[in-house]
């Protein structure tokens, strides 16, 4: 019985835990504005002060257990400015974050100052959750480097890492001008935004009518096809199983909007009504 409740629980630990990875950046090219982890490459945009993975002084970074050498900054910045922004984004891959680590400082790096930090995730510009953290920072290197810890499963008391976006922006207020981030803990999601491009448009006659429509899709295959419907923030949704020839489904359970129906060789933009 014991080991049988032990394999359980380890069962549980895997699914858990499976995708999960922390970016410590100690690969990335010094003064690079994207960054690889898991096979899922990141852009780092600036929005207000110059970001980048910084990687000329030593041991001024946090892996969350030690001391590091890279981390994304804005010390290039020639004047840093209050309201510093920046964001971590990929455009191939839906992801969940865990936790990060946060320098925040003035723009001399004196910690021992006040101010706040706001951290919003997006989902195809659309926002779907964003806090402020006003307590609780390093105010001395300490033992973690003069780094802050950002838990996303208990931010303000509340739990965000289960939410899947494509953006995530750190925006600093007050007298923080200065920001580091290192020891980026996410989640990769299985399922991809689709590109605007990905979906085809054909002057042959459709695969799939009506468009729009209230329920009701008939969808003329060549061959047996699977195709899959996908959300506009990239979520499968639905999967029909149709057979060569014509075939009648219905997604009337479906909430009104913007679906992608997608097959291995073809996308359709349907309008639910």
């Amino acid at each position: 019985m014991k080991s049988t409740i032990f394999i359980i629980c380890s069962l549980f630990i895997s699914i858990f835990s499976f995708g999960q990875t922390t970016e410590t950046f100690e690969t990335e090219s010094h003064g690079s504005t994207s960054f690889t982890d898991n096979g899922v490459v990141f852009n780092i945009l600036s929005h207000v002060n110059t970001y980048d993975i910084q990687g000329n002084y030593p041991n001024t970074g946090w892996s969350g257990t030690a001391n590091d050498n890279r981390y994304i900054d804005n010390s290039g910045t020639g004047n840093q400015s209050a309201s510093s922004s920046f964001s971590i984004k990929t455009t191939s891959n839906l992801f969940k974050v865990n936790r990060f680590w946060i320098y925040a400082a003035a723009s001399n790096l004196t910690l021992n100052v006040t101010g706040t930090l706001t951290i919003t995730g997006k989902l195809s510009g659309v926002t779907k959750f964003t806090q402020t953290k006003t307590t609780g920072f390093a105010t001395s290197l300490g033992t973690t480097n003069g780094y802050t810890l950002i838990d996303l499963t208990n931010l303000n008391g509340q739990n965000y890492s289960n939410i899947i976006i494509d953006q995530l922006q750190i925006t600093a207020g007050g007298n923080y001008q200065y920001l580091a981030l290192d020891a980026f803990t996410w989640v990769k999601d299985s399922n991809i935004v689709l590109a605007a491009n990905e979906v085809k448009s054909s002057t042959k006659e459709p695969s799939i009518y009506p468009n729009p429509t209230s329920g009701s899709l008939t969808i003329k295959a060549t061959d047996n096809t699977k195709f899959e419907v996908y959300s506009q923030s990239g979520q499968l949704v639905r999967t029909i199983e149709a057979r060569k020839g014509v075939n009648e489904t219905d997604i009337s359970e479906l909430p009104k909007g913007i679906y992608i129906v997608k097959s291995s060789s073809e996308s359709y933009k349907i309008i639910k009504r």
